[in-house]
């Protein structure tokens, strides 16, 4: 660093917040050697450090003008990773994970490409093309839908857009099962509480919806079987006591901790004694 603060330029790397700055000097352009190697391999020397980042931030990288070997519904595994901590990740299960990758055991490769969610069944489709100023704002708006339904129609993990990208912007909707209704998500549903409330499962409204996550928006229209409204409520409030901890209250009502923490809208493992959970009654 220079002695003289008045030249220091390295500002830029430590007056930037919590941001992680990068720096890269590719060459220097002040001799003929440097100037034409920039010159003959500038994009070379470009990608390698988009792929550097891109690895280091643990995404997956793809170069350029090429088609992905992965989709949303799928994901690579890397160094660290356990059935647990990628469940975990994706708001699943082991025990699902290893049903869709027919998997024996819980032991796993680097590299290895696992099946999240199973990929949604749309039959029939409206398709539009993103043009040179859209937003998922303004396609929702052309569409009559909401950003919302572009999201999980399309797997969108973001709101960036390129141009030329294809979009499914609305799907025929199928006709409601037999022996089923409509279910209108409120303010803290999951789909646990969702099937208990309907007498089914969390599989069984991932099929009838076609759904390849567990996350739900307010408002989002979920089929879901028919029930007598006079059906008993199949819950019940447990008050946390001192010495409890989720595993033990997950153990003491035959359910799991991920299934107490989405009844509950939990984002933590830490209790308080004399907190209310919603437990599955016991029979």
């Amino acid at each position: 660093m220079p002695e003289d603060p008045s030249k220091d330029y390295y500002y830029i790397q430590r007056l930037t917040g919590q941001t992680e700055p990068i720096l890269v000097e590719y060459g220097f352009i002040d001799n003929k050697v440097d100037a034409n190697k920039l010159k003959n391999n500038l994009d070379d020397f470009v990608e390698g450090a988009v792929k550097a980042i891109t690895n280091y931030a643990g995404y997956t990288y793809t170069p350029p003008n090429t088609t992905p070997d992965i989709d949303n519904n799928y994901y690579i595994v890397k160094k660290g990773d356990t059935l647990y901590s990628i469940a975990s990740k994706f708001n699943t299960t082991v025990s699902e994970i290893k049903r869709l990758n027919n998997l024996n055991s819980d032991t796993l490769t680097i590299g290895q490409k696992l099946l999240i969610a199973s990929p949604p069944i749309i039959d029939e489709v409206t398709r539009y093309t993103v043009q040179k100023g859209d937003s998922l704002w303004s396609i929702a708006n052309k569409f009559n839908t909401t950003v919302e339904d572009l999201r999980r129609l399309n797997n969108l993990q973001s709101d960036t857009l390129q141009i030329g990208q294809q979009l499914i912007v609305s799907e025929i909707e199928s006709p409601t099962p037999p022996n089923t209704t409509k279910y209108t998500v409120q303010k803290g549903d999951s789909l646990w509480s969702i099937a208990n409330k309907f007498n089914t499962t969390v599989q069984e409204l991932q099929q009838l919806n076609n759904l390849t996550s567990n996350i739900l928006s307010i408002g989002q229209e979920l089929v879901v079987p028919a029930v007598d409204n006079n059906t008993p409520s199949q819950t019940i409030t447990y008050t946390v006591q001192k010495g409890d901890s989720l595993w033990s209250i997950a153990n003491k009502f035959n359910t799991t901790v991920q299934e107490l923490q989405q009844i509950n809208n939990l984002t933590s493992n830490i209790l308080s004694i004399g907190q209310e959970l919603v437990v599955p009654a016991v029979g």
